[in-house]
């Protein structure tokens, strides 16, 4: 059994939780309070339904959401996380290439410098996806 103290802290903590700032799926978009993020052919699109305007276009959602949730909070970070989604992009990009290259090429030297090159292209994605990541959560 649960004691009446700690569902008293319970619902206090979720009264004080703004749901309308949590994203939440809905049929082909992601909704942030105001902010729809919807996904296209080169990226994904972040709108302001109040104002009917398009606002920035990024390249994963993780930097879709960041961006949506920066505006929302008005901490004037847009600009970095437009850089940090920037990055990501590079790098996929490159796995990419270096993915196509292992296996394709006939040379081990080259297959072995595009394996270290792939291994740095993923981990450096996976590290900035994290700084993304912790801007949403702040």
């Amino acid at each position: 059994m649960i004691e009446p103290y700690i569902l008293k802290q319970l619902e206090e903590i979720v009264n004080k939780v703004d749901l309308s700032v949590i994203p939440y799926e809905k049929g082909n978009s992601i909704r942030i309070k105001h902010m729809v993020i919807r996904k296209s052919k080169h990226g994904f699109l972040v709108y302001d339904c109040k104002e009917h305007k398009q606002l920035a276009s990024l390249y994963s959602k993780t930097g879709a959401v960041a961006y949506a949730h920066s505006l929302i909070h008005k901490t004037g970070r847009e600009k970095e996380i437009i850089d940090l989604d920037n990055t990501i992009a590079k790098h996929h990009v490159d796995s990419l290439f270096f993915k196509h290259t292992l296996e394709n090429s006939s040379s081990d030297v080259k297959r072995e410098v595009a394996e270290h090159r792939l291994d740095i292209s993923l981990a450096k994605t996976k590290a900035v996806k994290s700084q993304l990541m912790h801007y949403i959560l702040i």
